[in-house]
């Protein structure tokens, strides 16, 4: 495939046991899911990093099962974003950036994704344009702000932008409209309304790899709308020679990939040089144990 006609393509997780004999062969088990999921995605968001950091012969077995062209996009970790706050995290982002190193060495680093606390407002924004400046310029990164003050489509969110564009950075683009336009008593669907943030969206890129975390309905039809929506700026973003990261959220991580391969299809129709999105073990539009439940109606 030319190299214009690329972008990354994600799930937030590579381990859902709902994916065995769905997307995944039958025979698939949790310990080679990351080498199953790395036959239909080319990224992913290590998230489990922002929880605790993995020994580095855990990150090096990664890379050995995700395979060439892979790239893992690992999450700041909670001490440095969230109980630091950005603030004397040396000896954290010392070791966070271990991590880097080594995905780096090994050729399977994306952008690093700094996710800043909901109450992380504009009024902190020395501290970020410090700590952002201090970080190891070999590396690319995307900062997801939340509090709506970085949104004021004024001074705040100028400033934020254009210091990330200096700086190399993507802001991360966080779409959660297709998940709050829901209106089902899927409790899975209710429980992510009550967690998830409703961050204002700019379909703008900072840098040279946009970042995009897409949450959509577990019903892969109700996020046609958002889905025709995003796929022309991807395309743009493409053509232009930027790398997106597009990273697709279900409140049932089941249904993820569905959503993926939806976004793939309808973007593959603006741009034909993309490859066929990869033949699923069960190639329906909804996961196995959906169509179980309609055939006893």
């Amino acid at each position: 495939m030319p190299e214009s006609a690329t972008y990354y393509r994600g799930c937030p997780v590579w381990n859902c046991r709902d994916w065995i004999g769905t997307v995944f062969d039958k025979r698939a088990s949790a310990q080679d899911s990351l080498r199953h999921y790395a036959k239909f995605f080319n990224t992913v968001e290590a998230n489990s990093i922002f929880y605790a950091l993995p020994p580095l012969a855990t990150v090096e077995r990664w890379m050995a099962e995700a395979g060439p062209g892979f790239r893992f996009c690992p999450k700041f970790p909670k001490s440095i974003s969230h109980e630091r706050r950005l603030s004397g995290a040396d000896s954290e982002t010392d070791a966070f950036i271990k991590i880097l190193e080594t995905l780096q060495h090994g050729e399977r680093l994306g952008p690093s994704f700094l996710q800043l606390p909901p109450s992380f407002n504009a009024h902190s924004f020395d501290t970020l344009e410090r700590f952002l400046s201090s970080l190891p310029k070999e590396f690319h990164y995307a900062v997801e702000p939340r509090h709506v003050s970085w949104y004021d489509k004024s001074d705040n969110e100028q400033r934020l932008d254009d210091t990330l564009q200096a700086l190399g950075m993507d802001k991360v683009i966080f779409d959660s409209r297709p998940l709050f336009a829901a209106q089902s008593p899927d409790e899975a669907e209710i429980a992510a309304q009550s967690r998830k943030p409703q961050t204002p969206v700019r379909k703008i890129a900072t840098g040279n790899r946009p970042f995009l975390r897409f949450v959509g309905q577990n019903s892969t039809p109700e996020n046609e709308p958002w889905i025709k929506e995003w796929a022309p700026v991807i395309n743009k973003w493409i053509l232009e020679g930027k790398k997106p990261f597009v990273f697709t959220h279900c409140p049932d991580e089941a249904y993820a990939p569905y959503f993926a391969r939806a976004l793939h299809e309808q973007l593959k129709k603006l741009n034909p040089l993309l490859d066929p999105f990869p033949a699923m073990a069960s190639d329906t539009r909804t996961p196995a144990r959906e169509e179980e439940q309609l055939d006893l109606f």
